[in-house]
């Protein structure tokens, strides 16, 4: 019997699924909404990993034991179902595991209750190429680590996946790890919308529908995948915005801004652009480094903007700080490392002390949208996004800007774009 991915799959998996088979990446994140098929994806996936790696077994994981029956058990019964090969499997409930006949070959169901306890888990054969953790954002990021260095061993092809519903908090543990690049790793986002209305029951659009109408943001945050924030957010007006080598060559000014740090605080950098007509800001660039003295970064910048910044400031390759035609905003806190980087070559700005941090972050909430490349500068996406406001013990928000919270490329944002602020009128 044959069958089609794509009557297996929603038409937006069909890439995914090519890339998962083919081994392309080593870990799949998906976060979506409700009814976006991620968990049905994935375990269609694992049937058809098991059948087709014969030494390769899976291991599927919920943080909490009671819960697994009753969803990724059945979820991965359904796709045994739907791929037709029921009669090659037997499976049971206690314990809980799915063994391909043929092979011997298992799909283990395990709680992560205790974390350790996974490692005492026993194979007849072959070694644990699969692992799926479900509701991801149930788990700490220590059960992930500890899992991980249990099963990646004694083998060499191995694939890990993770599902979530986003919370709508963004400063969630897994909200913020799938804001990271990561090369081996493939963050895939769906919906329902992308799903086959055949596949999905009356009942169900019928209710998103009527979310949709009367609770709006809870609609984007169940159904959409979305991470809403929690009412305190700092900035409301942040949006991912890819952009191409061409669109950032094109604008008229350029300002870099950076904020002196070795550890635990970092050293950081970040590039944009600022359109008054409309006042609009672009952030497009990154880079951070922990515990690299003041030549060490000075360095790593210049490497940076040698692998290919370079050309949006230059018209040619500079070979050293003296040749980029880049004019670096300070943190003013630092005079000698404004003068080391002075020494170096860099071009530094006079940074000014005035104490306009408050009035740096009122200038930002007031811009038409603060557009980040949330590929390029991911953890300036993840700052931005993930600062909010503090509240006092009755849970009345404190109108002051928090202090303590991660800022370190927000600073880099105020430090660069001070001299705009700073002008009557902008």
């Amino acid at each position: 019997m044959e069958i089609k991915a794509r009557e297996l799959v929603a038409p937006n998996f069909l890439d995914l699924f090519k890339e998962v088979v083919k081994h392309e990446k080593k870990e799949w994140c998906l976060p979506g909404g409700r009814g976006s098929t991620k968990s049905s994806f994935v375990s269609v996936m694992i049937v058809i990993l098991i059948i087709m790696y014969p030494k390769v077994n899976a291991l599927v994981l919920r943080k909490y034991a009671n819960t697994l029956r009753d969803s990724v058990y059945e979820q991965v019964l359904w796709a045994i179902n739907i791929l037709g090969v029921e009669r090659y499997f037997k499976c049971s409930i206690s314990p809980m595991r799915m063994v391909y006949i043929p092979t011997g070959q298992m799909i283990i169901f395990k709680g992560v209750d205790e974390p350790t306890k996974i490692k005492s888990i026993k194979l007849h054969s072959g070694y644990f190429g699969i692992t799926w953790y479900e509701e991801t954002t149930e788990f700490r990021p220590s059960d992930i680590s500890s899992v991980g260095k249990s099963t990646k061993r004694g083998g060499e092809l191995f694939w890990v996946f993770d599902t979530f519903n986003p919370p709508t908090n963004r400063n969630n543990w897994k909200n913020k790890d799938a804001l990271i690049d990561k090369p081996w790793r493939h963050v895939f986002r769906s919906t329902y919308l992308t799903v086959p209305t055949v596949w999905l029951s009356e009942d169900f659009v019928e209710e998103a529908e009527w979310t949709k109408e009367h609770n709006f943001k809870l609609y984007q945050n169940e159904y959409l995948g979305e991470c809403t924030g929690s009412g305190l957010d700092v900035f409301e007006n942040v949006k991912d915005k890819p952009m191409t080598d061409d669109e950032i060559g094109k604008f008229d000014y350029y300002f870099h801004g950076i904020d002196w740090g070795y550890y635990p605080d970092p050293w950081a950098y970040c590039a944009m652009a600022y359109k008054p007509d409309t006042r609009e800001l672009y952030i497009f660039d990154e880079l951070k480094a922990h515990k690299k003295g003041n030549e060490k970064t000075s360095d790593l910048l210049l490497e940076h903007l040698q692998g290919g910044a370079w050309k949006w400031y230059n018209r040619s390759k500079p070979g050293s700080p003296a040749e980029c035609a880049v004019k670096l905003a300070p943190d003013s806190a630092e005079p000698k490392s404004i003068s080391d980087y002075r020494a170096y070559g860099w071009h530094c700005t006079e940074p000014v002390k005035t104490g306009l941090r408050d009035y740096g972050f009122k200038w930002l909430q007031s811009l038409t949208a603060i557009y980040i490349d949330k590929a390029r500068a991911p953890e300036t996406f993840a700052e931005l996004t993930g600062y909010e406001y503090e509240t006092d013990k009755n849970g009345e928000i404190i109108s002051t800007y928090p202090e303590g919270q991660a800022d370190h490329f927000i600073a880099c944002i105020r430090y660069a774009m001070e001299d705009v602020y700073r002008r009557r009128g902008q």
